[in-house]
């Protein structure tokens, strides 16, 4: 049975110590309005997080904390497509870092993308419930316990926070002397980067330090009157790691989609990098032999067989869910009556795709498969009719 809802009926919070106490393993999806993460267990474990927030990308920090710079960055990352080694390792592997400096950054990235999800109020999730991912790799192992206290804590000063700081981009600057003696060694070194030129991400990454460390000593600071907020900046900062990375990140982030069972995203992905990239003979290759690794996947299932599909919640609750213009079609041809043969020709687009798009709505738990029947006992008009 899926297991779906939504975080406005299930609070991020109650929905992990869920899979904890059921020691559930497989990958949690969990879209919201701008992007969408997801978080592998295993036996009720956080093993690995990803998410499309350029900001919670191994690269942001990489290159943001100063360890490579982008066109380093790039290499990498083609390395890596090469060897097929996590880039954490890889790192560590060429000397570039220390196996206590990659763990430090992939538990801070992983912290980060966690704890902001404390913060969500709503967002569809879904549990891909797979015995493990497509690809080994050493995992977290880490508690879920570990992320919701802490969470919770940060969560709730983090809505204070911003009653004062809209957001990192601000540029906080001293204005009345401070008692250093007070201060501990980290919060004396954010004190001497406060000189009103550089915003609240750009200390953070300065410092290597999560944004949240620098949000809360600025806002303490604030409300003691020794610090002052300035507006930001006209001028564009770029993300750090997001230059040069183009399509590579792209096929990285579908393969790790991939890997985590998310088969419908790996496809639109690689369908990006194939619009964007056409010219490059490399891209579309990649995003060529990925596309095959997706038939040989949907081919395991029972999508290809003679098997009837049905939706498995009411058209009201189908109302209330946040469906793509090309998830709604696939709905409004679904009617518990006819195989899965006689509707695929009936969509628009790729096999392929229409097959990815009805496996993610079932993973999602808007549609079930019943076993199928004679198609002789049943009628044999309209559109589907059998020749």
């Amino acid at each position: 049975m899926a297991v779906s809802g939504n975080l406005r009926s299930m609070p991020f919070a109650d929905l992990m110590q869920w899979i904890a106490m059921s020691q559930k393993g497989g990958t949690l999806v969990i879209k919201g309005r701008r992007f969408t993460k997801k978080i592998l267990f295993r036996q009720g474990l956080v093993e690995a997080v990803t998410s499309n927030n350029p900001r919670e990308h191994l690269g942001y920090y990489l290159v943001g904390w100063g360890y490579l710079s982008e066109e380093e960055l790039t290499r990498m990352l083609s390395l890596q497509q090469t060897q097929k080694v996590a880039l954490g390792e890889l790192l560590v592997q060429s000397g570039r870092m220390t196996r206590d400096e990659v763990d430090r950054i992939i538990r801070i990235k992983t912290e980060v993308t966690v704890y902001d999800l404390m913060l969500w109020e709503e967002g569809e999730f879904f549990l891909l419930d797979e015995d493990a991912p497509r690809r080994e790799f050493q995992g977290l192992g880490l508690a879920v316990d570990h992320f919701l206290f802490e969470g919770a804590r940060q969560a709730d000063e983090t809505r204070r926070i911003r009653e004062l700081i809209a957001d990192p981009s601000h540029i906080p600057s001293v204005v009345q002397a401070v008692d250093e003696a007070s201060l501990s060694p980290q919060q004396l070194a954010l004190l001497w980067e406060l000189n009103g030129e550089q915003s609240i991400e750009a200390i953070a990454l300065r410092c290597r330090v999560p944004v949240f460390e620098v949000l809360s000593f600025v806002y303490h600071g604030m409300r003691a009157g020794v610090f002052a907020l300035k507006p930001p900046t006209d001028k564009i900062t770029r993300i750090p790691g997001t230059t040069g990375a183009s399509w590579k990140e792209l096929i990285r982030e579908a393969e790790n989609s991939f890997t985590l069972g998310d088969l419908y995203e790996a496809y639109r992905q690689l369908c990006t990098v194939r619009d964007r990239f056409a010219t490059v003979p490399d891209a579309v290759a990649q995003a060529n032999a990925l596309e095959r690794k997706l038939e040989v996947e949907i081919a395991k299932t029972s999508l290809g067989s003679e098997v009837i599909v049905e939706l498995a919640l009411s058209l009201q609750e189908i109302g209330y869910l946040n469906c793509a213009p090309e998830e709604g079609f696939v709905l409004s041809r679904i009617n518990g009556l006819y195989t899965l043969p006689q509707i695929l020709p009936q969509l628009p687009g790729p096999k392929l795709k229409n097959q990815l798009i009805i496996h993610n709505l079932m993973q999602r738990g808007i549609l079930k498969i019943q076993e199928s029947r004679a198609l002789g006992k049943r009628e044999t008009t309209g559109p589907f009719r059998r020749h």
